[in-house]
């Protein structure tokens, strides 16, 4: 059973070369650069985080997803700059990349808006022969592996005060190709994504609530939210549960150890087809700041 279903996972693979691209994460809300360039430089200091994600375990080739970010607003406070480095392994498919963002803010109200860019280049390598193919004649079938780098463009919004914000975030403008093997299938290309989060904290008593929404769309996939709920306990940690449309649950928390380092767990359970024969996802996160600035660190109490 398993086989099969990792055959078929394969062949769509190949066919269709990913509805959906870009690499998912459970703990975004702890580090949004990983959606929106515009997020760059905005926590202040000289921030860095390791992401590791292991998708559905129960699944011999599933997604496994490793990511690398760090970002830091320039001595000119109006603007930030982030770097990500990215390996994402799907069966057959291995996708690295190098991220370059810059982010540009201002004052407006209470808050700060930024405009962020991405610029970079991604890897897809493909190894064709751990398919199983049910048409031998599929152009994809002749092919031992291929390695295709291309550029990639994004851009971002990000507004943010000390207890709301909202972003968008949209990735792959530029459709690169991601395979020479056939010049004319426009499925072998980038498609462009969207994420588009908000969020608002509030304050009971010694708790911080953090009720928020994450809406993520793109080429032939159908649009998802994620309904997430988080709460700051003592100042140090953060509990939250997740609802993610068409999949399942998700339960994160994250301590924060002192005013630089932070770790952060995730589990998703699965309540689809594949969310159940995937079994569980398990998604970790540490996170380090630095202040290159000399101003007092705080550590925030608010997503």
């Amino acid at each position: 059973m398993k086989n099969v279903f990792l055959a078929t996972c394969y062949l769509l693979l190949a066919t269709c070369l990913f509805a959906q691209q870009d690499a998912q994460y459970s703990m975004y809300m702890f580090n949004p650069l990983a959606l929106n360039p515009a997020y760059a430089g905005s926590r202040e200091a000289l921030s860095s985080s390791l992401v590791y994600r292991d998708q559905w375990t129960g699944i011999s080739g599933a997604p496994t997803t490793a990511v690398f970010t760090i970002q830091a607003p320039l001595t000119n406070k109006h603007m930030g700059l982030g770097l990500e480095i990215l390996s994402d392994k799907l069966g057959p498919e291995n996708t690295s990349a190098v991220l370059f963002s810059y982010a540009y803010r201002i004052r407006l109200g209470k808050g700060k808006l930024s405009f962020g860019l991405r610029m970079g280049v991604y890897d897809y390598a493909f190894d064709w022969s751990k398919i199983d193919y049910k048409d031998q004649g599929d152009i994809y079938s002749a092919q031992a592996s291929t390695s295709k780098i291309t550029g990639s463009g994004d851009f971002g919004l990000y507004y943010y005060s000390r207890t709301f914000y909202w972003g968008l975030g949209m990735t792959h403008l530029n459709q690169g190709k991601i395979s020479n093997v056939s010049s004319t299938d426009s499925s072998a290309r980038q498609t462009v994504h969207f994420f588009m989060p908000i969020g608002k904290s509030f304050e009971v008593g010694s708790v911080v609530i953090n009720p928020s929404l994450l809406f993520k769309g793109g080429g032939n996939i159908p649009t998802e939210t994620d309904l997430n709920l988080n709460i700051l306990l003592k100042e140090h940690l953060w509990l939250g549960v997740s609802w993610r449309s068409t999949y399942g649950l998700v339960f994160l928390t994250q301590y924060m150890i002192n005013e630089k380092m932070r770790v952060g767990y995730s589990y998703d359970y699965g309540m689809n087809k594949i969310g159940v024969a995937g079994k569980g996802t398990h998604e970790i996160m540490i996170a380090y700041d630095i202040n290159i600035h000399g101003t007092k660190m705080v550590m925030p109490r608010f997503l």
